[in-house]
């Protein structure tokens, strides 16, 4: 009896053996699978600009990586080049401005911005107009009928033509001058070609650094410049989970950024090209979380880009902007 009794023990331990161990193995599957789900690329097209820091913390922290996404970044020197690398289908999508978003819209490429990166509140990427350290200019009121370099239809007339407006001025109250590449136009500022022109931060600050005398800037009143991350509708469409994943990395990074800014200060040098005089002393953004643009500041834009001919009227806000892949 004790035999049979030891013999029905050792059967049971091994049922019990074999149970675990398939459930062991099933695990293991589970857990391989989890593992090895789909990463999706997304290309994303950029300037050398301050804007772009989230996206490079998420990077060097993995934060794309855990949210299944391969994020490759192109940087390109000018909006035009940027512009034209989405048309053809080279990058899936790109960090800019509503304007540029719109005319692609009206162009026939449909694109849909999925969120703000820097704009949320008017003090979020400054944009002035100076007056040159060799010109009389000192208040907002002396650039009645002064030459403003410019570059014209873009975001920097727009918001030349609106900070002078909320100042009482008239449209012919309003000069300007072409001077489309910002160097160009930075160097005849300093130099006195120009008696005043217009810049983004952080060129703005440097310009401030070497003797230039801001006049006025976007920071009070209407909220008029915002960085906008849009994606052609195509890719979009077939990947909205995977966009969904890269804004809430984004967040993550953006988290991390504002909670201490200035460890990111070294990577904000390198990818936004901070001249040295400034390196230092540049302030780093504190950047809003993902959201999308508020639609009276979208429509203002729009209404003043019919006003100048750049889109015809009829293109509105829900034309533009995807409200399906906020972060939960």
């Amino acid at each position: 009896m004790k035999k049979i009794i030891a013999g029905i023990l050792v059967a049971i331990l091994a049922i019990l053996v074999v149970g675990c161990s398939k459930a062991g193995d099933t695990k293991a599957n589970v857990t391989e699978t989890t593992v090895k789900r789909e990463v999706v690329k997304i290309k994303i097209g950029t300037l050398p600009t301050e804007d772009t820091l989230p996206i490079y913390v998420a990077k060097q922290k993995d934060l794309f990586e855990e949210a299944g996404v391969d994020v490759e970044v192109t940087v390109f020197n000018s909006a035009q080049e940027r512009d034209a690398a989405l048309q053809a289908g080279q990058i899936d999508g790109f960090m800019g401005d509503i304007l540029a978003a719109a005319a692609l819209e009206q162009g026939g490429i449909p694109i849909s911005i999925v969120s703000i990166l820097l704009g949320s509140q008017p003090t979020e990427g400054r944009f002035g107009i100076l007056a040159s350290p060799k010109s009389d200019i000192k208040a907002v009121e002396d650039l009645k009928g002064v030459p403003i370099a410019i570059s014209s239809n873009t975001i920097i007339e727009y918001v030349v033509d609106g900070v002078l407006s909320e100042n009482g001025f008239t449209d012919g109250d309003i000069k300007k001058i072409e001077i489309k590449k910002i160097p160009v136009r930075l160097e005849a500022l300093m130099s006195g070609q120009a008696q005043a022109a217009a810049l983004p931060d952080p060129l703005l600050s440097f310009a401030e650094a070497q003797g230039a005398r801001l006049i006025t800037d976007d920071t009070k009143g209407a909220n008029l410049s915002h960085t906008i991350l849009l994606f052609r509708d195509e890719f979009l469409s077939e990947n909205q989970e995977a966009v969904k994943g890269l804004l809430e990395a984004i967040n993550d990074a953006i988290v991390l950024i504002n909670v201490k800014p200035d460890s990111y200060r070294g990577l904000l040098v390198e990818k936004a090209k901070l001249p040295e005089p400034i390196a230092e002393s540049y302030p780093v953004n504190l950047y809003p979380q993902v959201q999308l643009p508020a639609k009276d500041d979208v429509e203002r834009l729009l209404d003043w880009m019919v006003k100048k001919n750049i889109i015809k009227d009829g293109l509105a806000y829900e034309d533009i902007v995807n409200q399906e892949v906020q972060p939960n």
